[in-house]
């Protein structure tokens, strides 16, 4: 590209850019230590806006945390298709009923003993709708290995949404912004004791 500055004002022109702008660091005090390592002329610069750093997506509740709820808990020990049969209805948006997918799991968990596979594939379709972590391995090996965990911490996710989990409500008698939104995104946690 060829300019009509000469090659002495070059350095002088002012630089238009949509990007953030450069700006050149503080000189180095003369009392600094050059042994630890002094930084060369390209680390002289600093970036006027900071990166955004993404915030990792986490679940609201811990996956041992099954005790923080005893009535869903005591039901998922003894009846894990009940508990499996809200989640799907509600992570499906209402396109069957609870009782059909409670009878799905059960069917399958008496049939083959592994009805935790479908559990599975509901927390995995759960965790891409809602922008959880979703590693498919991950979410199945929690199925295999604790299901009723896993279950009950779906089902805690789903209240913290704004769900109305009581058993016999299902999808139909949601709020409607419930069903418009598919459940409004969770508040990030304050840590406890900031007061103003």
């Amino acid at each position: 590209m060829n300019s009509s500055l000469p090659n002495e004002n070059k350095e002088k022109a002012p630089q238009h850019t949509n990007g953030p702008q450069i700006v050149p660091a503080a000189a180095p005090s003369s009392g600094s230590n050059s042994s630890k390592g002094a930084a060369g002329p390209s680390s002289q610069y600093v970036v006027g806006v900071p990166p955004q750093q993404a915030v990792a997506p986490t679940w609201s509740t811990g996956l041992f945390e099954c005790f923080d709820d005893i009535p869903t808990l005591i039901i998922t020990a003894f009846a894990p298709c009940v508990t499996f049969g809200q989640i799907a209805e509600m992570v499906d948006r209402g396109q069957n009923s609870c009782g059909l997918y409670a009878l799905l799991h059960a069917g399958i968990l008496y049939f083959t003993g592994c009805g935790c596979l479908l559990s599975a594939y509901y927390r995995i379709k759960m965790s891409h709708l809602y922008k959880l972590p979703d590693d498919p391995i991950i979410n199945i090996l929690v199925h295999l290995i604790c299901e009723p965990c896993a279950l009950c911490q779906e089902y805690r996710e789903l209240q913290a949404r704004g769900f109305n989990m009581q058993l016999g409500v299902g999808w139909r008698n949601q709020s409607p912004e419930i069903q418009q939104s598919g459940g409004h995104t969770v508040p990030p946690k304050v840590p406890e004791g900031m007061t103003r």
